[in-house]
């Protein structure tokens, strides 16, 4: 019979019993403290739980992609912030990541000045706060932009003004439901073809034409298909009424500030991603597709932007995590995004603090949590070591 004694001198009991007495002491003082602010806040007079988000709101939020409206209640006004923020941050990724790439890729160029304004650019925006761009754009760009009398007129259909951007909006969206449901399937089928592709390349050797195909599927197609919903739609187009224009939609100047913000700000740190992922990949691995008489423009897309993405996807997830966290300086110019409208607002109408600043830290875990997994799975596909 084994005695307790000689299981203690086992290594993994001794670790079970250190893992879990850990966790013992961490659930006995998350409960104290819980117990301790339910306490203090019973003696304060200040009500508890989520029953305030079945209130009604009364906030007016000035972009608004939900439907919500004042008599709508808080659970509402949440679903406002989570939406807003989810779109400056989505459109910053994509744009940071494009522009990112540019200036990285500038910054090796052979052309002396090209590669000195990248580096400037980059020396520049890493060394300067994310307030101070939030506050320029803001500040300095959108409110010195005309008033709404004099807006500059993109075709005559849309309005740019310090008020922000009036776009026309489409009475349905029939037709454009159908050219995305073409688009979809474009991409699904340019996605196929490019997996059946290069799984016949691996037998035979022989190049499938995924370039020419894309070119279709990713272009040609969802350009007429736009073309004909663009055309096929009634359209709600803006007109100067008074002082100001009525109708179509307007993109508030709190959010082209906040994106151009983020998007020329993380540009910065991803052209230096791309730099160092580049750099990393070995110069016989060029001259092995310079031998092979690939131009210098197939050697970037083909030898060393592949291999260099192992060494990217790392770091350029924590650019997308902290795009993500950095939305939140859209409170400093009054963006209704999930800290401005549900962290201040409702905060501010209900007193709730600890429910609020629970569920707003959530919305950040959550979303957090799961860029970091499909990034983590993205990485693992491109990885030059299974296991």
């Amino acid at each position: 019979m084994t005695s307790p004694l000689s299981l203690l001198n086992d290594k993994r009991v001794r670790d079970w019993i250190y893992q879990i007495a850990l966790v013992v002491f961490l659930v006995a003082l998350a409960v104290f403290f819980v117990r301790n602010a339910s306490e203090n806040m019973v003696k304060a007079g200040i009500a508890s739980g989520f029953g305030f988000l079945w209130r009604t709101s009364g906030i007016e939020v000035p972009f608004v992609l939900t439907g919500y409206t004042q008599a709508d209640n808080i659970l509402g006004l949440f679903w406002v912030g989570v939406a807003n923020t989810m779109l400056v941050s989505v459109i910053a990724v994509v744009l940071s990541t494009l522009l990112g790439f540019v200036i990285g890729v500038a910054r090796l160029s052979s052309h002396w000045l090209l590669s000195a304004i990248a580096g400037a650019y980059i020396e520049f925006v890493r060394n300067i706060p994310l307030l101070f761009f939030v506050l320029f754009w803001y500040f300095g760009v959108i409110a010195a932009l005309p008033q709404p009398r004099q807006s500059l007129s993109v075709f005559g259909v849309a309005f740019l003004n310090n008020r922000g951007l009036t776009i026309p909006l489409p009475d349905g969206l029939e037709s454009l439901r159908v050219a995305g449901l073409l688009i979809l399937a474009c991409l699904v089928g340019y996605i196929a073809f490019a997996l059946w592709g290069r799984r016949r390349q691996e037998r035979t050797g022989r190049h499938a034409p995924t370039l020419r195909v894309g070119l279709v599927l990713l272009v040609a197609v969802p350009l007429l298909a736009l073309t004909w919903a663009v055309l096929a739609t009634r359209w709600d187009v803006p007109a100067l009424r008074g002082f100001n224009y009525r109708g179509g939609f307007v993109v508030i100047p709190e959010f082209v500030a906040l994106l151009a913000a983020l998007v020329t700000y993380t540009a910065g740190f991803i052209a230096e991603i791309v730099r160092g992922g580049i750099q990393s990949v070995s110069h016989g691995q060029t001259e092995a597709g310079a031998a092979l008489g690939l131009r210098p423009g197939q050697i970037l897309r083909l030898v060393t932007i592949p291999q260099a993405l192992r060494v990217m996807i790392p770091p350029m997830t924590n650019q997308y995590l902290n795009v993500l966290k950095n939305s939140s300086f859209g409170a400093a110019i009054a963006y209704p995004d999930l800290v401005s409208l549900f962290m201040g607002s409702a905060l501010n109408n209900t007193g709730q603090a600890i429910e609020i600043i629970a569920m707003t830290l959530a919305v950040y875990l959550v979303i957090g949590l799961a860029v970091s997994a499909l990034m983590n799975w993205y990485n693992a596909r491109i990885a030059l070591v299974t296991r």
